[in-house]
């Protein structure tokens, strides 16, 4: 039986040698990057409804009522009630000068946040005055968005795998090689991106008691305007993907 043994391990180690003296497979790895182009067909805004006074409920009651009138102005609009929301309300004990309360209470803040939700991207700049105007002093934001996100996703991440295809066979050729079969394939979280209007600004009480308001710009657009003084400009929908193939001699 141990003559045996032997016998056998005589015969797979010479087997095994020769399987790692074996050269690995050549392979190239490239990426391959692609962007979408589409006008948006929705827009989610944030506005913010303050006030402040030294006793709270003087202060939650003229929030109260602000904000009631920021909901009707923007039903005047059309606007269906599921697509308001109400995304925050908190209440602000301040302290004067943010000292010790030994200082005594400068007032309470009450906030609320609302997001509107536009099917209608033309509506963009009335919603955004009609609740100027009524009730909100805050601005805090806006995002472009597309309905269709899945299909323009799927369309980049197709190009993106055929612009690495076409990379990788481009360097292979250029090594008198082709490319083989594919060996893996890594997607990077797709992404998006804005193109022209404004993306993003911080509006504080333009028609309010508070002053100062700020904005920023981000450039101009790549679509027809409509008449607006804000261009919708367009949402890059990205794909970016890495590849290996084999990497074969030429035949």
């Amino acid at each position: 039986m141990r003559r045996l043994v032997f016998s056998l391990a005589g015969v797979l180690t010479p087997l095994l040698l020769f399987a790692s003296d074996q050269p690995a497979g050549r392979t190239i790895t490239v990426s391959g990057d692609a962007v979408v182009n589409v006008v948006p067909d929705e827009v989610i805004l944030s506005f913010g409804v303050e006030t402040m006074h030294r006793e709270l409920e003087i202060s939650k009651a003229a929030n109260d009522e602000a904000s009631g009138r920021l909901i009707k102005a923007l039903k005047d609009l059309k606007i269906e009630a599921r697509h308001i929301q109400t995304a925050n309300m908190d209440v602000e004990l301040r302290y004067k000068d943010y000292a010790h309360p030994s200082a005594g209470i400068e007032g309470y803040y009450v906030r609320r946040i609302y997001t509107v939700t536009l099917a209608d991207v033309k509506l963009f700049e009335d919603v955004i005055d009609a609740a100027l105007r009524n009730g909100a002093n805050r601005v805090l934001g806006f995002e472009f968005r597309s309905t269709e996100l899945r299909k323009h996703r799927d369309l980049a991440r197709k190009l993106a795998v055929s612009a690495a295809r076409e990379k990788a066979a481009a360097l292979a050729a250029e090594l008198n090689c082709r490319l083989g079969p594919p060996r893996t394939i890594t997607e990077t979280p797709a992404g998006t991106s804005y193109y022209g209007g404004w993306r993003w600004y911080w509006y504080r009480a333009a028609y309010g008691p508070y002053g100062q308001n700020v904005a920023q710009n981000v450039g101009g657009s790549g679509a027809d305007s409509g008449g607006q003084t804000t261009p919708l400009g367009q949402i890059g929908i990205t794909a970016q993907v890495s590849i290996t193939f084999d990497l074969l001699p030429q035949q």
